[in-house]
């Protein structure tokens, strides 16, 4: 799975809160979170992008595309914390959580909430 660009994976945030959405719905979640309508083409040439490159699927009724996601927020966000790992710790899941837990952006608390969920599954 190829990684996107900042662009195309803030529209693919839209594309798995929409599940299914046309140009005009993107452009319409879009300006709800900017404020600021982006242009329809701006729009089109980002979604053909991940079309491509198999992030969507469409089908088309008349002039009018309805994009899906083909690959689901969850599946993808372990794509990319794997890479994550694997560029920065070495690989090492044991390092990343460490990193975490020193930098206080995950406390011990946390850190046995997961455990026990990781557990459970």
């Amino acid at each position: 799975m190829q990684k996107l660009t900042r662009a195309q994976e803030d529209l693919m945030q839209h594309v798995w809160q929409l599940g299914e959405c046309t140009v005009a719905d993107l452009r319409r979640a879009v300006e709800e979170r900017s404020g600021k309508l982006p242009a329809h083409s701006t729009i089109s040439t980002l979604i053909l992008a991940l079309d491509e490159r198999g992030f969507v699927t469409h089908r088309q009724y008349g002039r009018t595309f309805v994009y899906t996601p083909a690959i689901s927020r969850e599946a993808y966000g372990r794509q990319r914390l794997s890479r994550l790992v694997r560029s920065f710790f070495g690989g090492s899941g044991r390092a990343a959580v460490s990193y975490l837990v020193q930098d206080e952006n995950l406390s011990l608390e946390e850190l046995g909430e997961l455990v026990r969920q990781l557990e459970e599954e």
